[in-house]
């Protein structure tokens, strides 16, 4: 089994799931690091999957697929970004070769995101950051990320480890900080992720329950946390409203 990422760009990972000669990449936004990734484990991957549509996760895609002669899966919700060869709308889990992947529907960050689950780790694309999670303004609903959080995730195992599609952890940690000065694991979290920077290593993956230590929008019921959304929208009732108070809110954080 291999299950690797590769940065590019400033912040964005691509992933490599294979078990024995069946490989899949994931979010191959730029096509030469995902390629490398690929041949640097001696792979040759059969299919792309996508957690999105959004160009820097599906812009290298094209030249990818027709290199590797792969199939490219991914919701046709956001079909506006990319076409994919197979609709994974409807689909909880894929069989690809001796991959199983589960699938879970998680609109929000764009109306085609999805969570992909595989031996215990779960890539969450642009949905569910480090410490945060992903803006609604191109293309997204915060009420619908609302959904996401309180129904889609909220029940999933605690011990997944989390593989976002960016690193923002030393972004977003401050403001968890800034609504929970008091948040020993938050701390803890941030001085890790900036040992890792300074020493020019990628950060090691959360887990869930990592994150619902630490994720503001994962404790909305914490003190801090709801106490700024309070002061953001004293008229937000339910936690969804209240998920979506605290997104406007860190939109301009």
């Amino acid at each position: 089994m291999i299950f690797d990422r590769r940065r590019y760009g400033a912040d964005n990972y691509t992933y490599l799931l294979a078990e024995g000669a069946d490989a899949a990449l994931v979010d191959p936004g730029d096509p030469d690091v995902a390629l490398a990734l690929a041949a640097d484990h001696g792979v040759r991957p059969r299919w792309i999957l996508h957690t999105h549509g959004h160009g820097d996760h599906t812009g290298g895609t094209a030249r990818a697929a027709a290199v590797l002669g792969a199939e490219v899966l991914g919701h046709d919700a956001d079909a506006q970004w990319y076409a994919p060869d197979v609709d994974l709308a409807g689909r909880d889990a894929l069989a690809l070769g001796a991959l199983a992947v589960r699938v879970h529907a998680a609109p929000g960050h764009t109306p085609g995101s999805v969570l992909l689950e595989w031996a215990g780790r779960l890539l969450t694309g642009d949905t569910l950051f480090w410490a945060g999670c992903g803006n609604c303004r191109h293309g997204g609903d915060p009420a619908r990320l609302a959904r996401t959080f309180l129904d889609v995730i909220a029940p999933l195992d605690g011990a997944l480890e989390v593989h976002p599609g960016h690193d923002y952890a030393a972004r977003n940690l401050p403001f968890a900080l800034g609504l929970e000065p008091e948040n020993a694991a938050a701390r803890a979290r941030l001085a890790e992720a900036e040992a890792a920077r300074a020493a020019g290593r990628e950060p090691p993956p959360s887990t869930l329950a990592g994150e619902r230590a630490v994720n503001p929008f994962l404790r909305l019921d914490a003190p801090g946390v709801a106490a700024a959304i309070t002061r953001e929208a004293p008229a937000a009732r339910g936690a969804a409203a209240r998920f979506v108070a605290l997104r406007a809110l860190r939109d301009r954080g």
